[in-house]
């Protein structure tokens, strides 16, 4: 015969009453948190698909701040093409006004001092920002696009953002597809392709020595001493990587920006840093540091251009095409006309074989990213129009229209001042087509902004879907949940009642 003593009833009255209340419990606190999973332990299949959709609420979120930035670089941008155009437009009708019989050298004059305050302008235009970030910057956004010269400054690329999963698109446009020319050269790895001294904007790289650590700890010494060109580094490095046991080997970058060290693994495994000491010259050549990778890619060397450039290399390497072009002196003219040349200096030498007669010649600017056309007689100012407009030679080396907002009104202020209505005539035909670009770029940023507001709504939507389907998994449902409490009540009360019934009292009842 099996005894139930009192204390297994109360143990199992205790055990009821506690199961009913843990219930309870849970059901209390589904309903007042509003989730039906708070711990894994919930629903561990539910928690892993809630953390997915958490995850990617999370992305969508980030994505959606970068858009918010990326709206707010090209709405900016937007605006202030806007205010150029409005600009270019006033300078037009000036210069149109004092180009008539009407004008005086006087009022010239005075006219060129208002095309002056427009070229402060639009010094100020190119040089917006939002914070500390210069929009028309390029990547280079952490300084100002436009010198106190009216030189682009910035980078050769535009300024990107990730607006979704591996999808970047530019955020603006540089200063220099508009206000004034970047011919933007690429290194060249060619034999006197480019040259040290042409590196960093002109400031070169100092002769010294550094060395470079392969991957198993390597070293060789680079001296520049005796080298002049990119190839010359490249060359004698790509030699100590056939002479010695060092794994290295340079070569210029893709997009032809920088120097690219690269570890040879088929040659042997790689078991540390590429490393290459900091000296003057390594960080000249943009590769001074340690990286555990096997493909070490410098800085952006910047070289400026120079008379050996290949035409190939400018814009980034893209090259352009020559077309011919006419020169204008007052109210003489000449036909340039290119014949196969190669490099910057073959082109000036064919200009200013053209120009000779007229007093017009090119040279390269000082800031080292354009050329520029002048006049050797000050009675009237030079410029230059395009043979091809469908080319646009003379835009692309920044003595043209187009893009060269703030050389055209240099010009047309210069041809003001100097009483000479044929250069003011000309600027208005320049000032044409830099309206003409100007709007061109508007139309590329709003196409820039449209892509962002469709991909926004694309991640909105994305967002609210997901929201929705880890709602449905992990949020209570509270009518089946104010049900469950109440029936776990009910059942609480009647084990409270029945265990009373069923338990027969104690000594302690009498005490």
């Amino acid at each position: 015969m099996f005894r139930i003593t009192n204390r297994m009833m109360y143990n199992n009255t205790m055990l009821n009453a506690f199961r009913n209340n843990q219930g309870m419990l849970a059901a209390q606190e589904q309903i007042s948190s509003g989730k039906r999973i708070n711990r894994p332990s919930d629903d561990p299949i539910g928690m892993m698909e809630v953390l997915t959709f958490r995850t990617r609420i999370g992305e969508a979120d980030q994505y959606l701040r970068v858009m918010q930035s990326a709206e707010s670089f090209l709405n900016t941008a937007d605006s202030t093409l806007g205010s150029v155009h409005d600009v270019l437009k006033r300078a037009k009708e000036l210069a149109l006004q004092q180009a008539s019989g009407l004008s005086s050298a006087e009022t010239r004059l005075t006219a060129a001092q208002d095309v002056d305050n427009m070229i402060e302008q639009m010094i100020q235009f190119g040089n917006t920002n939002i914070g500390s970030r210069y929009i028309f910057s390029g990547q280079s956004s952490d300084s100002p696009a436009i010198d106190v010269n009216g030189n682009y400054q910035g980078a050769g690329k535009d300024l990107k953002a990730e607006i979704v999963n591996n999808i970047e698109i530019p955020i603006s446009v540089r200063a220099s597809e508009f206000l004034t020319a970047d011919m933007n050269p690429a290194v060249s790895s060619a034999n006197g392709g480019t040259l040290l001294a042409s590196l960093n904007g002109g400031s070169g790289v100092p002769s010294g020595t550094f060395d470079i650590t392969d991957r198993n700890g390597n070293t060789i010494t680079v001296n520049t001493a005796a080298m002049t060109d990119v190839e010359d580094v490249i060359s004698y490095i790509n030699g100590q990587y056939t002479l010695t046991n060092t794994d290295i080997q340079a070569s210029i970058s893709s997009d032809g920006s920088s120097l690219v060290l690269t570890h040879d693994e088929a040659r042997s495994t790689p078991i540390q840093t590429i490393t290459v000491t900091s000296t003057a010259t390594s960080q000249a050549l943009g590769i001074d540091g340690s990286r555990s990778v096997s493909v070490y890619a410098g800085e952006d060397l910047d070289p400026d251009i120079a008379n050996n450039t290949l035409l190939a290399d400018l814009y980034g390497g893209t090259g352009l095409t020559l077309s011919n072009i006419a020169l204008h002196n007052g109210s003489a003219s000449a036909a340039v006309t290119f014949t196969g040349e190669t490099t910057v200096g073959a082109v000036i030498s064919t200009i200013n074989t053209a120009g000779t007669p007229i007093n017009v010649s090119v040279s390269i600017n000082s800031s080292g990213r354009k050329l520029d056309v002048s006049s050797t007689n000050p009675a009237s100012k030079a410029y230059v129009t395009e043979v091809d407009s469908a080319i646009k030679t003379g835009e692309l080396f920044g003595i043209g229209g187009g893009r060269n907002v703030i050389p055209v009104l240099r010009l047309l202020s210069n041809a003001l001042k100097a009483n000479d209505t044929s250069g003011i005539l000309g600027a208005v035909g320049l000032l044409d087509t830099n309206m003409e670009r100007v709007s061109s770029v508007r139309g590329l940023v709003g196409s820039r902004a449209n892509q962002v507001l469709v991909t926004r709504d694309a991640v909105e939507q994305s967002k609210f879907d997901s929201t929705k389907l880890k709602s449905f998994i992990e949020d209570t449902d509270f009518v089946e949940a104010a049900s469950e409490l109440a029936m776990l009540q009910s059942a609480y009360q009647a084990t409270l009642k029945s265990s009373a019934a069923i338990i027969q009292p104690s000594l302690l009842d009498f005490i």
